[in-house]
């Protein structure tokens, strides 16, 4: 359950470090690369789903919550309380506020969902809504926990990512019918794996301001996810959801936009980009682990 998107994503980091000038060279090419990525994401959407939205409400509304209201916070405490005691510095402070302030990740989410047993349609929902309301929130979180510390421009900001989300979104309803049956679904994940590779390469020079954090954000990503996790648990059992609402919400409610997330990177200095890259790197790794866990029975009571 671990292939190709792991696979990807290692090869983009070695790349990365070890041939970074080509990179850097091509990075003016991410906005374009992350608009594929939206288009790839929304071609095979049936926005018909926003017609039975009643039927899906409990469920989405917990994920939506999830993503926009606790993540962001969650992050951003604990962020702030390990900066302020010298257990972080700030470059990874404001690359976990990034991580928690982005929309929810398609691709692979679809794929965990449909695995877990869950309602693919409120993940569908799920994912497009965070990604529509994208281009006001993100920017706004960034203001509200950042104002104080560093100038920035969210106007342009918000300008950026609504251009990047729409126009894909747009022109992937009208070539719906004649391209949705001919995309591999591997494409996304080649294309994240080259916005990955420009990532690193253009941080690589500054990695040592960094990279000395690399355990506690691998340790810090694994306490966030887990969190979330149970947080879902616990408000899912409250709403009495049943099983399938709660895999459909599950494995999204962590699974980061971490494309997007690169793109509002590009705002500030280019380190910011480590954390991002290392929480991607464990959202992967742990959603099969879930997976295993979820087929072989354990915990899981405790988490339904």
């Amino acid at each position: 359950m671990f292939g190709i998107p792991l696979i990807i994503i290692i090869s983009s980091i070695v790349m990365g470090i070890y041939f970074p000038s080509y990179g850097k060279e091509i990075s003016p090419i991410i906005p374009i690369l992350q608009s594929i990525l939206i288009f790839l994401s929304t071609i095979k959407v049936d926005f018909k789903i926003y017609k039975k939205y009643a039927e899906l409400l409990k469920p989405f509304l917990l994920g939506f919550f999830t993503c926009y209201t606790f993540i962001p916070i969650l992050f951003f405490l604990v962020g702030l309380f390990l900066l302020k005691i010298d257990i972080i510095n700030f470059p990874l402070f404001v690359g976990i506020i990034i991580t928690g302030v982005v929309p929810l990740a398609a691709g692979s989410t679809l794929v965990w969902s449909k695995e877990l047993g869950g309602k693919v349609e409120i993940t569908l929902l799920l994912i497009v809504t965070t990604i529509l309301a994208s281009p006001i929130i993100t920017p706004t979180y960034i203001y509200l926990f950042l104002k104080d510390e560093i100038s920035v421009n969210t106007e342009r900001m918000f300008i950026e990512m609504a251009l990047i989300i729409f126009i894909p979104v747009l022109i992937s309803i009208l070539v719906k019918n004649k391209l949705k049956k001919n995309l591999n679904s591997n494409i996304s994940f080649l294309v994240m794996g080259i916005i990955i590779y420009i990532a690193v390469s253009k941080s690589v020079e500054r990695l040592d301001l960094v990279k000395g954090y690399l355990f506690n954000s691998i340790l810090l990503s694994l306490v966030f996810i887990i969190i979330t996790l149970l947080f879902l648990a616990l408000t899912s059992n409250i709403l009495k959801l049943n099983n399938e609402e709660k895999e459909s919400i599950f494995i999204p409610s962590f699974f980061k936009n971490i494309s997007l997330a690169i793109i509002v990177v590009s705002f500030f200095e280019p380190e910011v980009v480590f954390f991002p890259v290392v929480y991607y790197i464990i959202e992967q790794l742990f959603s099969p682990l879930y997976y295993e866990i979820k087929n072989k029975n354990l915990l899981v009571n405790y988490l339904k």
